[in-house]
């Protein structure tokens, strides 16, 4: 599984189309000053979980910490989890199941924080081909590609409607703007979508099938991930970059209008509405501090126990892919009550 991630890197770093970074000609641009160390970190999309990083790029919170950060929109984890074995990027934000994955393949990948420990996303279909679950049979599905969080959810749902995944096709639309486009025109006939775009399906009149923000479990549906070599050989770094990180979520919980801004910039949206509301939906949702949940690791083991290629799941223990200590480094300095 590897050697398929690491195959990956050619597209990561030789087509522009997968890497970009509010146009692909800044990949590698910039100089980095001479006191501040360059980070290049990854973000998988437009999708508002993963304001943090935004924000403590924006508001330069990283380069308060002494860090010139890049980033660097990658969509898709497997294409981010890549670029992080090949060395082309420091730090990926990304849901949890790409590097849970890599790593049972024997890859050296951690979790150092998680923003978002719970499940944000829906699945919503066009009405005119798709009223209920049972008509996804014979129907095609727009998702960002194999081995993603967005698969993770889908097959879990027709695991529970008892849906044989063969009889759905599967095609890859990494941008979650082009799927909502696609299923509202009718050229697929769901897809799997959260805030500001499934904001964006009510308002077209796509039908929600499944709802996985109600659930209860935890899920790590976004946090940093950076190689565990790395971390050995720069925690003081890793700590700065989780200090501006952990400043980010808290302008994120009291700084409306400036986060409002922001999100509007990185999701690309013009709906001021829409805006607003994502923000009311995120800022609540963030984990603060962004420890991440060892309940939400225990729920991706156990659906790849089940699932070809990762048997291996079932043997693993959840405390192997993430590291908590950095933060609870932090938690006992009081960093995070000074912010108050």
């Amino acid at each position: 599984m590897i050697r398929r991630f690491l195959s990956v890197v050619s597209i990561v770093l030789g087509v522009c189309g997968a890497v970009e970074q509010m146009g692909c000609a800044l990949l590698f641009a910039g100089q980095s000053t001479a006191s501040a160390v360059k980070i290049r970190a990854s973000y998988g999309g437009e999708l508002g979980y993963q304001a943090p990083l935004w924000v403590a790029h924006e508001l330069k919170l990283f380069a308060k910490q002494g860090i010139d950060s890049e980033l660097i929109r990658i969509a898709g984890g497997s294409r981010s989890m890549a670029a992080l074995l090949a060395g082309a990027i420091q730090v990926s934000q990304s849901a949890g199941v790409s590097p849970v994955q890599v790593d049972l393949a024997g890859g050296d990948l951690v979790i150092v924080a998680t923003s978002t420990n719970r499940p944000t996303v829906s699945i919503v279909a066009q009405p005119k081909t798709v009223k209920k679950p049972q008509d996804l049979v014979g129907k095609t599905v727009g998702l960002v590609g194999r081995g993603e969080m967005n698969e993770f959810f889908f097959l879990n749902a027709l695991e529970r409607w008892k849906i044989d995944p063969k009889s759905v096709t599967v095609i890859a639309i990494p941008g979650s703007q082009p799927r909502l486009v696609a299923v509202g025109t009718g050229t697929i006939d769901a897809t799997i979508l959260a805030p500001p775009f499934t904001f964006e399906a009510e308002k077209l009149g796509l039908v929600t099938l499944a709802d996985f923000t109600t659930g209860s479990e935890a899920f790590p549906q976004s946090g940093l991930v950076v190689r565990k070599e790395y971390l050995r050989n720069n925690r003081d770094l890793i700590k700065r970059m989780l200090m501006a990180y952990v400043e980010a979520i808290h302008v994120l919980k009291t700084g409306g209008e400036r986060s409002t801004a922001i999100m509007k910039k990185y999701m690309r949206i013009t709906d001021d509405s829409i805006a607003k509301r994502s923000f009311e939906y995120y800022s609540k949702l963030f984990s603060q501090p962004p420890l991440t949940d060892e309940k939400g690791i225990a729920v991706v083991l156990k659906f790849l126990a089940t699932q070809p290629g990762t048997a291996q799941a079932k043997n693993a223990k959840a405390t192997d892919f993430f590291d908590n200590s950095v933060l609870a480094e932090l938690q006992r300095e009081g960093f995070m009550a000074r912010l108050k």
